[in-house]
């Protein structure tokens, strides 16, 4: 398996453009892969808010190294987030479940081909049900939570700790108190951008668990490092473990980039194997 790393020649041409969504535009990149045609196209549904700053750097060279190893790749921002228009204030889970499938109905335009999902906590969330419904060939997802709405809890744990620390003085909230005001319908400012009740709302019947569909290819990848007796034991081929470096890449962390080569290989070695059944060859990019 082919590794690029920073300073190697980009592997194949990177387009970035906007993708018209309703009233509003989706920003996207399109990294060609450098074989003659792709194995497939890779969409890849990032995390939320915050986590895509973090995690994004590591984002671009997961896009690349796909590229470099024969698959077309297709990254985005949601509305409300990063280089997409719209107001934040106006998502939800369902609008961004929107913007994926948008994405994917791209992808498929572009060649024809096989398209994948990789997703990435709330991308892992969003994936799910296109995969389920058939929509995509395959899942990848990545440290999926549970549900949609213990995602949100995490995040307002981190809220908790960042208004200790800028604001040593004030009267301390717990988790709880948010979501109080949430569902009273007052925004709540968390990691910089607006929750509303809205979003609260949506996320309640999203979850995450071991997909039902019969057909197409799908892996689980959790990155908490637990042990194999800890996967599901009917079904663990199609489950992995990592643990990459702490804080997980998609927070702040006191890496630059974290070195996440092997999370990298596994997922490439195991989308060759889906490629490689499905009867694909990637002109020589192997």
């Amino acid at each position: 398996m082919k590794a690029w790393a920073p300073g190697d020649a980009l592997p194949g041409a990177e387009a970035p453009s906007y993708l018209a969504h309703g009233v509003e535009q989706l920003y996207l990149v399109h990294h060609a892969c450098a074989g003659q045609r792709p194995r497939a196209t890779v969409v890849l549904a990032g995390p939320m808010t915050l986590e895509r700053a973090h995690g994004y750097l590591s984002w671009v060279r997961l896009a690349r190294n796909l590229a470099l190893n024969g698959y077309d790749v297709l990254r985005f921002d949601y509305r409300g987030v990063g280089e997409s228009t719209g107001d934040f204030r106006a998502q939800s889970f369902d609008t961004w479940r929107e913007d994926l499938g948008a994405v994917v109905a791209h992808a498929k335009a572009l060649h024809g081909g096989r398209v994948v999902v990789l997703g990435l906590r709330l991308g892992a969330l969003l994936g799910r049900p296109l995969f389920e419904a058939g929509v995509v060939d395959g899942l990848v997802a990545w440290e999926p939570p549970p549900t949609a709405r213990a995602m949100l809890m995490d995040m307002l744990r981190r809220k908790l700790a960042a208004d200790y620390m800028e604001f040593p003085e004030a009267p301390r909230k717990v988790r709880d108190d948010y979501v109080r005001d949430l569902e009273r319908g007052l925004e709540v400012e968390v990691e910089g951008y607006p929750w509303t009740r809205a979003l609260w709302a949506s996320a309640a019947d999203v979850t995450f668990t071991e997909p039902e569909r019969i057909g197409g290819e799908w892996l689980t990848v959790f990155l908490d490092g637990r042990g194999a007796e800890k996967l599901p034991v009917a079904r663990r081929a199609q489950y992995a473990a990592f643990r990459i470096p702490r804080p997980s890449f998609w927070l702040q962390s006191t890496h630059l980039v974290a070195d996440l080569a092997d999370l990298f290989t596994l997922t490439q070695e195991r989308l060759h194997q889906w490629t490689n059944a499905w009867g694909v060859t990637d002109g020589g990019a192997r």
